[in-house]
């Protein structure tokens, strides 16, 4: 695995970016919190974490366009940049500094965010889309309020 870790003002001014993009005002976001954006999507953690090719596929359509490394934003504060291959979206999965985490690339375009309720959130239109055009029983499995 290979992962950088960013510190102090580097690491607070780009997830103050994030924020700021993804209309993020609180510790946790959509779907536990109202978002002004309409270009998201939460389902249930489930759909995605027990099939192993819904993540393959989320890797794929990111490299696809162009994605090789992105940032990661976990609830402890820490942020790093790691490789796309390196991405695993889910909660808690990287142990005990694990829990919530956000993930992005630098133009900030899309968005991942997996949190503490069991959801995964997905921002950006063009990827959003993506996983409707292939998820074909997406409607199924969104969590919450899901707006689309």
């Amino acid at each position: 695995m290979d992962k950088e870790q960013i510190h102090d003002e580097v690491s607070l001014s780009l997830r103050n970016e994030m924020e700021s993009v993804w209309d993020i005002n609180r510790r946790y976001w959509y779907p536990l919190n109202e978002c002004k954006r309409s270009d998201l999507i939460a389902f249930n953690a489930d759909y995605i974490e027990d099939d192993k090719s819904k993540h393959e596929f989320i890797l794929t359509v990111l490299k696809e366009h162009g994605i090789e490394q992105i940032y990661e934003f976990l609830e402890t504060g820490e942020t790093y940049r790691i490789q796309i291959s390196d991405l695993h979206p889910f909660y808690g999965y990287y142990g005990a500094i694990g829990g919530e985490g956000f993930w992005c690339s630098d133009k900030m375009d899309w968005i991942i965010y997996a949190s503490h309720e069991g959801t995964i959130t997905f921002g950006g239109e063009w990827l959003v889309s993506k996983l409707k055009s292939v998820w074909i029983d997406w409607r199924n499995h969104v969590d919450w309020d899901s707006k689309n």
